[in-house]
């Protein structure tokens, strides 16, 4: 059988889908992460869960028990099958795991904006009316998840990795919070 390439990407329907997949490909949460140069990654093998200390509650859906076991069940799952043993806090771990959330207001808009009159002139007089054409204006919160490794012995910040994908509460559910953390931790350095 033939299959002529030039014939068959010359369908619309093809490059519909083809485009589709790019601008969904776009859409992706992007991934950002920063590392200290002189941490020793190779030589992390057990690591110990640390839980953000309690403070003022700045987002109850981000700052809660309930977000931070999915983020642990998540990080524990990746890790574990990377190889990293989890051991208590107190049994010397390699490095220590915890997470950050932050939540702020993002404004949208569609595009520029325009309007446009009509003046009447009637025996009384003139009169105007203005009907403003333009884009969509919309707020939506926007959320950040960071994931950090901190070294077991210095106790200093080694390695951070955050998505600012999170844009509504759909987003914390158990599966969005795996995908999220694996999106992360795919881009740490260790084993």
């Amino acid at each position: 059988m033939y299959l002529d390439f030039k014939s068959f990407f010359n369908r619309p329907l093809i490059l519909g889908l083809a485009l589709a997949g790019l601008l969904l490909a776009g859409c992706s949460p992007r991934i950002y992460t920063e590392q200290d140069e002189q941490a020793h990654f190779d030589s992390y093998h057990s690591y110990a869960w640390l839980s953000p200390p309690p403070g003022k509650v700045r987002d109850p859906i981000l700052d809660s028990q309930i977000l931070e076991g999915r983020v642990r069940r998540a990080v524990e799952g990746n890790l574990k099958t990377r190889g990293y043993d989890e051991v208590q806090a107190d049994a010397g771990p390699d490095f220590l795991v915890t997470y950050h959330t932050a939540s702020k207001q993002k404004i949208e808009s569609s595009g520029a904006s325009f309007s446009f009159g009509v003046l009447d002139t009637f025996p009384r007089g003139f009169g105007a009316v203005a009907v403003p054409l333009g884009p969509d204006v919309e707020s939506r919160d926007e959320g950040t998840l960071m994931v950090d490794i901190i070294d077991g012995r210095s106790k200093r910040l080694v390695w951070r990795g955050w998505t600012t994908g999170w844009e509504s509460q759909d987003n914390y559910t158990q599966e969005a919070v795996n995908s999220a953390v694996q999106q992360i931790l795919e881009k740490f350095p260790g084993h």
